[in-house]
């Protein structure tokens, strides 16, 4: 099917590769729900992983692995990760056929090496908000409230994703992964809603990748997914503005 904003359409890409909408495992599948919608309206064929029956990660182990089960093992695939699921990117890149990355204000793992889940900062702030069990509470009650009202179109928008947040252990965020180096060589490129991943956004460029920052706070796909969903397939066509 043509694609009109792009100009490619999915068999002008070899063997029809799977677009794989990865989700945070900190905030959980339903915030892509409308960009696979907006994709599949123009004849892709999408994932979104994990898929939304997974069980909460309590180990960066089990989130790789929750990704790996939702992603094709025979099909090439375009990872589109989001937030904290660019951490995982070079572990299904081992795995998997990746044929492309488009990073969606997303954290870029190191080249190689050990990758921490979560930043020093993040995890102090993080300590004395989990609970007897060591759980944390769900995302958007990481944050004051009018950051987190900002990230979405209306207030059913919002009930929607925030039912549907996991909760996680703190350990999880503790966690950290094993990096090996090479997987930059998989053809790459950044999207960004605003500056909030401005080191992200300088590497990306540094390394001559694509980048397309949009005007939209880190949940942009909610409020315009048909711009979102535009600049994702700019992307994998390969170009930016």
């Amino acid at each position: 099917m043509q694609n009109p904003d792009s100009g490619i359409t999915a068999d002008d890409i070899p063997d029809e590769p799977v677009l794989v909408l990865m989700a945070s495992a900190l905030l959980g599948p339903a915030a892509w729900a409308p960009i696979e919608k907006e994709l599949r309206s123009r004849g892709w064929d999408v994932v979104t992983a994990p898929a939304a029956d997974e069980v909460d990660p309590e180990t960066p182990e089990d989130a790789a692995f929750g990704y790996a089960t939702a992603i094709p093992a025979d099909r090439p695939v375009i990872l589109i990760p989001h937030s904290n699921a660019g951490n995982f990117v070079p572990t299904l890149i081992s795995i998997r056929n990746v044929e492309r990355v488009v990073f969606v204000d997303a954290t870029l793992p190191v080249a190689s090496g050990i990758q921490a889940l979560a930043p020093r900062e993040l995890l102090a702030a993080l300590e004395t908000r989990v609970d007897a069990d060591g759980v944390l509470p769900p995302w958007t009650e990481w944050f004051d409230e009018r950051q987190v009202a900002g990230l979405f179109p209306d207030g059913a928008t919002r009930f929607h994703i925030e039912s549907r947040q996991p909760q996680l252990p703190i350990d999880f965020l503790r966690g950290s992964l094993a990096i090996d180096a090479g997987w930059e060589r998989t053809p790459a490129s950044y999207l960004a809603f605003g500056n909030t991943y401005a080191a992200e956004i300088d590497r990306a460029r540094a390394m001559s990748w694509p980048v397309i920052q949009l005007n939209g706070r880190h949940l942009h796909m909610l409020v315009d997914p048909v711009g979102v969903a535009d600049a994702i397939l700019t992307l994998i066509d390969g170009a930016a503005s």
